[in-house]
């Protein structure tokens, strides 16, 4: 019985590891942003670093499901940056930046926090750390909404 357990537990972590795999990361925002005009879809970025608690349990538990569902592929385009990583990412400009290079621009100091911008990077609204486990979702599930809404707005604003 305990090696039943034992592979069950085991199981479980793999798909939790996996899940968090799923999150997309952001390699070329530019071209993520050329998707914003097309679908008016705000971008949601999660920045999170490898240590962190809350980052996992928010990319595990919330915006890695988010990711798989296809009522969020119509809303979002949902990408992660990993504030302490080198790798490069082209920004919202075209030009190669580090993801920890793109969170000091994005003044984020703080772990983890969601943005949601617009076709130019600029931020619609924005999540920082976790006040609430319990409605985490529907926090960020309204935040969406608010996003979507002001990028409308924004798209049919006349000049």
């Amino acid at each position: 019985m305990f090696r039943f357990y034992l592979l069950v537990s085991v199981f479980l972590s793999n798909f939790a590891l996996a899940q968090e795999l799923t999150l997309p990361p952001a390699k070329n925002l530019f071209i993520d942003s050329q998707k914003v005009w097309e679908n008016q879809t705000p971008i949601l970025i999660m920045f999170s670093i490898p240590d962190c608690g809350y980052c996992k349990k928010v990319k595990e538990d919330v915006i890695g499901p988010m990711a798989d569902m296809d009522e969020y592929q119509k809303k979002i385009i949902i990408r992660h940056v990993n504030a302490n990583s080198f790798n490069e990412l082209n920004n919202f400009y075209n030009e190669e930046v580090s993801h920890n290079g793109f969170s000091l621009n994005n003044v984020i100091s703080f772990f983890p926090t969601v943005l949601l911008v617009d076709q130019y990077g600029v931020a619609l609204e924005k999540m920082v750390g976790v006040t609430n486990e319990d409605y985490y979702w529907t926090d960020l599930d309204e935040l969406i909404d608010s996003a979507t809404n002001k990028l409308i707005n924004k798209m049919k604003a006349k000049l």
